[in-house]
């Protein structure tokens, strides 16, 4: 009975989303209607944050199913659906302002980006905050940007920023204090804030298109359609690339930086290539390669952290958590597959080890092979933080057998990416 009204209430919370897509939908046309002179919007403008709904019902159904069916993952189910749809609402709202509010937005031209891509684990956090301390050159989201994508809301958050920085720093003690709650566990993994550089992955979230939601419905084979955005309908990937496009028009245009380099990272980067080169063709794109029997132990470590909330009876040697070593395979594989997406001249590989052993120099080597200039004030600005961290390297020890992985069947799966970068077998 318990699981009969809860599949209602989520029956009745779809049909309610459905009619506040068309509600959208509706406003967006008169919106259009009275827009007179202006160049015409078209189909992309019906909906303002694209939804996988195909997929999104297809979770839900597995997820109540006798199979996955439990007290907890239905309950973070319920829990993780609704504050999620609640700010899902309240972007499309106030994107539907950004319309009426900052339509210029849409003549931001975007520079060639610099991409940091890699599996996760891969040192791109640590890189990518590093081309970070190059304000000059660079501008990049932080994970409030991804969240709550929108120049209204972003006007807002400035407005409070303003306040508070006249009334004793009360609203950013508040911030602290909420990177401490949701964030706190991450810290000796992934250290994140809403104020802090990140990557774009929570603009996905959105779209029901990251295989990042396993974190939270662990249901690999059942879902198949998470794993890679890429293999999606081609309307699909059109819709995403759009949507895509779109949020970071409005993060230069609310920032006022369309003449510095956009700079991201994303360890997922591998699973939606076509669609992001899609959108950025000339991209310049930086990839990190790091050992596999090191990436795929420590991505299971990470991922599977709110596993332990929801899916505690899930043990670590299982096939269900193998699923993110066949994963993390996969997306090596598909890289190396799909390099052609990328002109050579926009290409740098990077190793790992060289990363760690000497972070400037390889962040030289960036500079040179695209023919960016790096500032005296920036170098040392670059050797100061690489003193801080003591050459960057992981506190943490994760082995393959842990998790019940064969090491034999790593390398055969991977032989050539071991050859190919002088990888130790």
């Amino acid at each position: 009975m318990y699981a009969n009204f809860l599949l209602n209430f989520l029956g009745t919370g779809i049909i309610f989303l459905q009619y506040f897509l068309t509600f959208c939908k509706n406003i967006t046309l008169m919106v259009q209607k009275c827009r007179v002179g202006t160049e015409p919007w078209g189909k992309e403008n019906l909906l303002m944050i694209f939804v996988d709904l195909s997929t999104f019902v297809q979770t839900l159904k597995v997820i109540f199913s006798r199979k996955w069916r439990s007290p907890k993952r239905i309950l973070w189910t319920c829990i993780s659906l609704f504050f999620v749809t609640t700010v899902y609402t309240l972007n499309v709202i106030f994107r539907l302002m950004d319309e009426i509010l900052f339509h210029g937005y849409r003549k931001m031209t975007i520079r060639p980006p610099l991409i940091i891509a890699a599996n996760p684990r891969s040192g791109t956090t640590y890189l990518h905050r590093l081309l970070c301390l190059d304000g000059e050159s660079f501008t990049y989201f932080r994970l409030y940007h991804t969240i709550f994508p929108s120049i209204t809301l972003y006007r807002i958050f400035d407005f409070f920023a303003w306040i508070d920085t006249r009334t004793g720093r009360t609203l950013s003690k508040f911030i602290e204090w909420m990177n401490r709650l949701f964030f706190g566990g991450w810290e000796h993994i992934h250290t994140m804030g809403l104020d802090r550089a990140e990557e774009d992955e929570a603009l996905f979230l959105y779209n029901f298109a990251t295989p990042a939601l396993y974190m939270l419905f662990p249901v690999f084979r059942d879902v198949a359609s998470l794993r890679f955005a890429d293999s999606l309908p081609e309307w699909k990937q059109k819709e995403i690339a759009r949507y895509y496009r779109r949020s970071v028009q409005r993060f230069l245009y609310a920032t006022g930086s369309e003449q510095k380099i956009f700079l991201l990272k994303s360890v997922l980067f591998n699973s939606r290539m076509k669609i992001v080169t899609s959108v950025f063709p000339d991209a310049r794109v930086v990839y990190l390669v790091r050992n596999p029997y090191e990436v795929l132990p420590s991505t299971i470590n990470m991922f599977t952290k709110m596993w332990k909330l929801h899916s505690p009876e899930i043990p670590k040697d299982s096939d269900v958590t193998r699923e993110w070593a066949r994963l993390g395979i996969d997306y090596y594989r598909y890289f190396h597959d799909n390099r052609n997406l990328m002109d050579r001249s926009n290409y740098l590989a990077l190793l790992y080890s060289d990363l760690v052993l000497d972070p400037v120099g390889m962040v030289k080597k960036i500079y040179d092979t695209f023919n960016m200039t790096m500032s005296r004030e920036l170098l040392d600005r670059l050797e100061n933080e690489a003193g801080e961290n003591n050459n960057f390297k992981s506190n943490h020890d994760y082995s393959l057998e842990e998790y019940g992985i064969d090491r034999e069947w790593v390398y055969n799966e991977l032989r050539d990416i071991f050859d190919e970068y002088g990888l130790e077998p």
